[in-house]
């Protein structure tokens, strides 16, 4: 069994942004029976009057999960536009794995998930990056780029940023200008009468008055 299969999400994982918002919670709610437990002990006070400190100190805490739960669906609301937007997936494992310098075992999790989500953006988008750092993998890079210009229903801001960067690379490491031209012309068609377009079509104009010479590829 691989590393990547064996990998339990972690609470972070599970519950995102609201994560932290839950361990302050819990903090609070410690902390506030310990202040409790400190009090009642230092005047003398029974058994009963320390275990309805304990529940009280459970009780804070539980009030603070509650509320800051509430609070952090309200927040998503407003930054997401909507309650039911899911947090951007964390890779809490590949990062770790990179961290560490072990990119070749992080690269192929990645791949991994790549091969088990054919529609996802965001895991091509990291994978890519990484790749992009070493010019031996710059071919895979440019790759998972065009695979994410390829995913159907792909947002304009997903579509524009795979383009730049495959642009970035073509005129870049990989030598090919000219098939960055053909990039942005395409980028220009697919959004047609938006910003993305005019500013792809002035980028267009740029790259064009410095590869005059160079013949388009098709």
């Amino acid at each position: 069994m691989s590393q990547s299969s064996e990998y339990r999400p972690s609470f972070f994982d599970k519950h995102g942004p609201v994560a932290s918002t839950y361990v302050a919670a819990a903090g609070f709610g410690l902390m506030a029976s310990l202040l409790t437990l400190m009090v009642t002990s230092s005047r003398g006070m029974g058994l009963k009057s320390l275990a309805f400190s304990a529940i009280a100190g459970v009780l804070t805490g539980g009030s603070g999960l509650a509320v800051g739960h509430v609070a952090s669906r309200m927040a998503s609301r407003f930054v997401f536009g909507g309650s039911t937007t899911p947090p951007a997936p964390q890779y809490s494992y590949q990062d770790a794995l990179i961290l560490q310098g072990r990119v070749d075992e992080a690269l192929e999790s990645f791949e991994q998930l790549i091969r088990d989500h054919p529609a996802a953006s965001d895991v091509r988008f990291r994978a890519a990056e990484l790749y992009a750092k070493n010019e031996r993998s710059i071919n895979r890079a440019a790759d998972l780029f065009r695979e994410v210009q390829r995913i159907p229903n792909i947002s304009a801001g997903e579509d524009v940023y795979a383009t730049n960067r495959l642009v970035d690379l073509l005129i870049g490491p990989l030598s090919d200008p000219p098939r960055a031209l053909v990039e942005l012309r395409r980028l220009i068609d697919r959004r047609a009468g938006t910003q993305a377009a005019e500013r792809a079509r002035e980028t267009l104009a740029i790259l064009k008055a410095r590869y005059v010479a160079l013949p388009e590829s098709h």
